[in-house]
């Protein structure tokens, strides 16, 4: 009876866990280039459990000990792609992310709304300045317009400019989420520049979270924890009739 209630908490647990991880995909539902997190969850070691009577041991099966979260992973599935008309709305079809120079490093992002600062250099909401293919900041020319080709190319009229960084990385394990819809990478991995994408300027990557699921699965997760919450109170309330009413002499 004692092991259910560790059970019980620990799914409890998990499930807090869970509504985390569905608020902040919720929370971020609007923001560009957002990509959800998920999370896996795995049984603690099962026990072999057993009955001892006059006929000897008699296994009985095995039983769980509780649930917990294995892993958290970010699904990198693209959104939907959204035309803004402004110039400096910048996405990405395809595989590939953005690099922008940060007060902590190189950093990586899908999300391409970008203006420009004081100097004229192209940047995201946060100041961070987005790199070209040499990892200088873009500059771009006071009062001269300016086009991006579907490569990334910049152009200021006939004159050719420089060009956006883009890279990939062969295994995205190797990224995690900082904050700010920013990438970093493991120590030592780098992006490569990839020439299979498709720049499209004026547009948008919208979020990949689907609101509907993520509200089902706060409602999921609502119920298991209010469910795993009665067991511990049922539990309870049978150890206190143990430890108080059985044996009572009358």
């Amino acid at each position: 009876m004692i092991k259910g209630l560790y059970t019980a908490a620990s799914a409890m647990r998990t499930n807090m866990r869970r509504m985390d991880i569905t608020s902040n995909n919720l929370a971020n539902a609007d923001t560009g280039g957002f990509k959800k997190t998920n999370s896996v969850q795995r049984t603690f070691s099962e026990l072999l459990i057993s009955r001892l009577d006059k006929q000897g041991k008699t296994e009985l099966g095995a039983l769980g000990s509780g649930v917990e979260i294995a892993e958290n992973y970010t699904d990198y599935s693209g959104g939907n792609i959204e035309h803004t008309g402004n110039k400096l709305d910048i996405a990405i079809k395809g595989d590939g992310f953005f690099t922008v120079q940060t007060p902590n490093g190189i950093r990586y992002t899908r999300n391409g709304s970008f203006s420009l600062n004081n100097q004229n250099q192209i940047v995201n909401k946060r100041g961070h300045i987005l790199l070209n293919q040499n990892g200088e900041p873009i500059q771009t020319v006071p009062g001269r317009e300016f086009s991006i080709d579907k490569a990334g190319q910049l152009y200021f009229g006939e004159l050719e400019g420089e060009r956006i960084n883009i890279v990939d990385f062969a295994d995205y394990r190797n990224l995690s989420k900082e904050g700010d819809n920013l990438y970093q990478t493991a120590d030592g991995i780098e992006g490569t520049p990839t020439g299979e994408v498709q720049v499209m300027q004026g547009y948008l990557e919208s979020s990949n979270v689907n609101i509907v699921q993520e509200m089902a699965s706060m409602i999921q997760t609502t119920r298991a924890y209010e469910t795993n919450q009665k067991m511990i109170q049922t539990i309870d309330n049978s150890l206190d009739k143990a430890v108080n009413d059985v044996g009572r002499l009358g």
